[in-house]
């Protein structure tokens, strides 16, 4: 394989890795009972999940078509770069929705900034299949980020209340606590 292409496969690899590791930690919490019990929660894993699968698999016939040594080159890049995201998920917290959803946001993020490297260096090196994939790709997770962005204060709350009913949270703050951190996210 030329350097080029093994330095294109490096890359789609390393975005691969990621998005196949958060792929894994997503497939456990939607069979949560917990996920499972919450049509929102539910709703956003699921949408995750159908995000992901599509773009493994977008992500593994463009390293094919870089990729000299065949599959067992992009699966070697991929065994490497999976290192580096190992850690992301420790374990799943069954009972922890918010947390998981923490989780998640920190992931997706993760993979945003991936897309948002990688389409710079498809633009860089002239490579527009590299760079309008990863620019597609980045434009599927940034509606992922901002509902979970909204979703996370609600399950906060919520959850909070339910594990606190001592405390007296109060849930009619659920409204203005989205609408507060959406505005800091509409400054700009």
């Amino acid at each position: 394989m030329s350097a080029r292409n093994d330095l294109i496969t490096k890359h789609i690899a390393d975005i691969s890795a990621l998005e196949k590791h958060i792929l894994e930690a997503v497939r456990r919490q939607r069979e949560s009972e917990a996920v499972k019990s919450d049509v929102s929660v539910n709703r956003i894993v699921m949408d995750i999940e159908r995000v992901l699968t599509s773009h493994i698999a977008a992500l593994d016939g463009l390293a094919a078509a870089y990729d000299g040594e065949g599959e067992a080159g992009i699966k070697k890049a991929i065994v490497a770069a999976a290192g580096v995201v190992a850690g992301l998920y420790d374990r799943l917290r069954e009972s922890e929705i918010t947390r998981n959803l923490r989780d998640d946001y920190t992931a997706l993020s993760l993979a945003a900034m991936g897309y948002t490297a990688m389409h710079a260096f498809g633009l860089s090196l002239g490579e527009s299949g590299v760079a309008d994939l990863a620019g597609r790709h980045l434009s599927d997770i940034t509606p992922l980020l901002i509902e979970l962005s909204k979703l996370i204060p609600v399950t906060t709350i919520t959850d909070l209340a339910k594990e606190h009913p001592d405390l007296n949270f109060d849930t009619s703050k659920i409204s203005e606590a989205v609408e507060n951190t959406q505005r800091a996210w509409s400054r700009g």
